[in-house]
């Protein structure tokens, strides 16, 4: 015995669903879009395109993220999407928490890039925080704790670079020219 699925007459299955012809959506380089729907192509977010649902076929069209935007993929979605403020954190023996809410944590005493701004940007300051991990007990090597955090940061034509280190007081050698 055969199963499959077939729409009444005058309908055809668009998707997961039964609609009038003339509401049929399109393929596009193996994947099929809804009548109406608008989807990013290119690596940068290059072409904005569109399902045209009387003709099933798409059309695209130069185009680029807006201000405020950057081209990646967010719950799933390729595309342009906000840009948003996230926090990272590290704490305890040490438990270190992403922008993207996961959780590690790092027991070896490895000198690890905390944050960093991603890519070249001309609307965000350049930053750059390195954490140093250090042995809490050296009866107990696999304990360990953040003993030194380095941030670098570069602003119009100054640069600044902060150490902090457990037990000693803030080094900052100063903001310089570029």
């Amino acid at each position: 015995m055969k199963l499959w699925c077939q729409c009444d007459p005058g309908f055809v299955l668009s998707g997961t669903d039964c609609v009038p012809q003339g509401q049929c959506g399109c393929t596009h380089n193996g994947r099929y879009h809804l009548a109406g729907e608008s989807f990013w192509e290119g690596e940068n977010c290059q072409r904005l395109c569109r399902c045209d649902g009387s003709s099933h076929s798409v059309q695209c069209s130069r185009s680029a993220c807006a201000p405020g935007e950057f081209c990646g993929t967010r719950k799933g979605i390729y595309g342009c999407h906000k840009r948003t403020n996230g926090i990272c954190w590290a704490s305890g023996l040490p438990h270190y928490t992403t922008f993207d809410g996961k959780r590690y944590n790092s027991q070896g005493t490895c000198k690890y890039v905390f944050a960093e701004l991603c890519g070249a940007s001309q609307s965000l300051p350049f930053f750059r925080v390195e954490v140093k991990n250090g042995n809490l007990n050296f009866r107990n090597p696999r304990v360990s704790f953040i003993y030194r955090v380095e941030l670098w940061l570069r602003t119009g034509h100054f640069h600044s670079h902060v150490v902090l280190e457990r037990g000693k007081d803030v080094l900052s050698p100063g903001v310089s020219p570029e």
